[in-house]
């Protein structure tokens, strides 16, 4: 019989796994234009085409091609405010190690607004591919 503590981790593990859920995903989020457009620049300044790919397929880290549908907003802003802490104590992003072979995701010191730039073109980006 599997304890309470443990059934409790395993569930948590599985949802991380998962994904979590997200009020605003992809689909049906509403993307900001001006946003994605700053997102755009940021996205070739930072070098992140050297590890992520928008449906291009995994590099050293996920491809990104709907990731707001796989990750909660409040999620994808934490990772990207702070990967080192995430990978402390957050059960998805120590999978997503494992799974990179323990290529880590450098803390690039976004601002707010950065990553909500950020967000917005991924997910502009994911929209037009799945159209």
């Amino acid at each position: 019989m599997i304890r309470s503590s443990k059934l409790s981790l395993l569930v948590l593990v599985i949802g991380a796994l998962a994904g979590s859920s997200s009020i605003a995903r992809a689909q049906s989020m509403t993307v900001d234009e001006n946003l994605a457009k700053r997102g755009k620049s940021l996205w070739l300044a930072k070098g992140c085409d050297g590890c992520h790919s928008i449906g291009k397929g995994r590099r050293a880290g996920p491809d990104l091609l709907g990731v707001t549908e796989r990750r909660d907003m409040a999620w994808l802003k934490r990772w990207l405010k702070n990967p080192t802490d995430m990978l402390a104590s957050d059960t998805a992003a120590q999978a997503m190690l494992a799974e990179s072979k323990g290529v880590k995701m450098p803390n690039l010191k976004l601002s707010d607004p950065d990553i909500d730039a950020l967000i917005n073109y991924v997910a502009s980006e994911s929209q037009k591919l799945k159209k």
